[in-house]
Parts: C-alpha cells; structure tokens; sequence
C-alpha cells in the first residue's frame, strides 16, 4: 500500500494492542500500514478484516458464542431452513441468516444455539414452538430430531456395553434393564433428572460398599449439581427409546422433565443385597426436595475432593465413605 502523503511504498506494522469490543477489552495483534516519513498509519479492507476478526473470535471464545460455520452446520444437521430456525428459537425472521453470515450473536442468543447442538434441546425448542409449525412439519422435523438422538444413544450403548468391567464402573457390565427397574422402584420419590442422577450413585456406591460390585455397571463423575452418570442425558435417551420410560415436560416448572416408569418392577432382577440397598435409599431420600437431594451429595468426599475438575469418582476410594449412609 502506498503513502498517500508520499506516493511510497508503507511498511506493514504489527503490535499488540487492546481493542473495546462491547463494553469488554480484548489484546489482539493490530496490523496496519505506516508511512516512513510522516509515520501515520493506514488500514484497508484486509487489513479491518485481520484486525476486527482477532477481536470477534476472542469475544465468541471468551463468551462460548459459536462461530458462523457452527451456526449454519447445526442448522443443517437439522435440516431447517435459516428462517424457520429463527422462528423455533424465537428470534426475528432473518436473525439466523445474518449469524450464519458472521454478524455477532448476543451471548445468550449465542448459548442457546450451542444448546441446540444436542438433538434432546433441539426437540423441546421444536415442541415450544408448535403453534408455528404444521403438524406436517412438525411430524417431519420430530423425525429428523429422533433419528440423531437414536444414532447418539446407540452409540453410546454399544460403548458401554463394550466396557471391560473395570474399576470405574464398579466391576459390572452395564445393564439398563435393571436401571428401569430401580426407577419404578423409585418413582413415589419424584423422578426428576437431577434427584435421579444422586439415586443412581448412592445406588451403585451402597451396592459397592455391601458387596465390593456396583449395582447398574455406571461411571459417576462431580459436576457443580453433584455426582452424576457420565453421559447421563443419553443413559435417559436410551430409557426412553427402550420404551422403559417416558419424559413428562412440566411447563410449571419452566419445562423440567419428569421421568415416569413404564415398566413394573420386578425383584428378580436384584439380588438381596441389592433389594437392602434399594429400601435404605428410599427411605433416607423420602419426602426430601431436588434440592435437599443436592445437598446430601454435597456432603460427600467422593464430590467435594472432585467436582472443580470434573474428575470421575472411584469406587474404591469414596463407596466406603458415604456420609448419607453411615
């Protein structure tokens, strides 16, 4: 590029330099173009483009907001059109579109396409929005939907039945079936998502601390609500499409879902041990809230030594600590 002062050539400078970008400040490498003699500086179209692009991919990574590419290929996945996905998320007719195109998302805008990406949260965005669409539509995107969901849980199912049984999963092959069971078992306590996640892992680690054996074959890993099954949306997906449950959406409750059994249990899938385990849990959770739940297994070393870093949590080191059951 040459000086408009001089008629030369600039030289290309480089040099950090902090940039404000909504109310935010953000270090980037500034390019732009400098005039020998009288040292102003000069940008161009590709140079805007280096420069603004450095602060925009810092805002979307700093804020988890997903780049144009993810946007549109999320969008595709679910074979949408870009007008009818703004219309399921609630945004004005050409605002997916224009994020596809690069213009920034707001953050929480931003976040809930992330959330879409899995086809459970894209499924009840589609079920909110059902007064927009033709049963048709709906009919054909419910298809689409439950199609990635079941490519996803199957996948996930054949991993886990592949394990080798092993001391994260407490020395048992996987069995689903028998988590059902437990749920029904279960269901005068309130089947919500979160409590269920606590009732498996006391389940599994009381199993182990009684008979050295986990009782489902689960891993559990410390997560900020407490200890939870890796992977434990498509353990539910599984249930679901297993016919072994439903999913009840409880709109009072800004649409928490509810896991109801459809199976009866049956005690000759557990052995005694296992049918002591199941009467000492519900007992000890009986009447007490989601949240109450939570702060029982806050109590407990197996999260409090591993949430911060997600790590899963041993067997072998917290089943014998269990401050719930002591």
């Amino acid at each position: 590029m040459k000086s408009p002062f001089t008629g030369k050539e600039m030289k290309l400078i480089k040099e950090r330099m902090t940039l404000p970008y909504r109310k935010d400040q953000f270090e980037i490498v500034y390019h732009a173009f400098e005039c020998v003699d009288t040292n102003e500086r000069f940008t161009n179209d590709e140079i805007d483009l280096i420069n603004t692009s450095q602060v925009y991919n810092s805002y979307r990574e700093k804020y988890g907001i997903p780049f144009p590419e993810e946007i549109k290929a999320i969008r595709e996945k679910y074979e949408v059109s870009a007008k009818r996905m703004s219309e399921i998320l609630g945004f004005g007719p050409n605002v997916y579109r224009l994020y596809e195109s690069g213009e920034m998302p707001s953050v929480s805008n931003g976040r809930l396409i992330v959330s879409i990406k899995e086809p459970e949260e894209f499924r009840r965005q589609i079920k909110f929005s059902s007064h927009l669409l033709k049963d048709s539509e709906m009919a054909k995107l419910l298809k689409v939907v439950d199609h990635l969901i079941q490519q996803s849980w199957s996948s996930w199912r054949r991993s886990n039945q592949e394990l080798e049984v092993n001391k994260d999963n407490g020395f048992r092959i996987f069995n689903l079936e028998k988590v059902a069971h437990a749920l029904d078992y279960l269901k005068d306590l309130g089947l919500f998502k979160t409590k269920v996640n606590k009732f498996l892992f006391y389940l599994d680690f009381l199993s182990y601390k009684k008979q050295g054996f986990s009782m489902f074959g689960l891993t559990y890993k410390a997560i900020t609500h407490g200890p939870v099954p890796v992977d434990y949306e498509n353990l539910y997906n599984n249930l679901y499409f297993e016919n072994y449950i439903d999913l009840q959406e409880l709109p009072s409750m800004d649409f928490v879902q509810k896991i109801v059994p459809k199976i009866e249990f049956d005690n000759n899938k557990f052995n005694e041990i296992e049918l002591e385990t199941l009467s000492e849990v519900l007992l000890r959770f009986n009447k007490l809230n989601t949240q109450q739940v939570v702060d029982v297994s806050h109590e407990e070393s197996a999260w409090l030594d591993n949430y911060i870093e997600r790590n899963i949590i041993s067997y072998k080191q917290y089943a014998f600590d269990l401050k719930a059951f002591q």
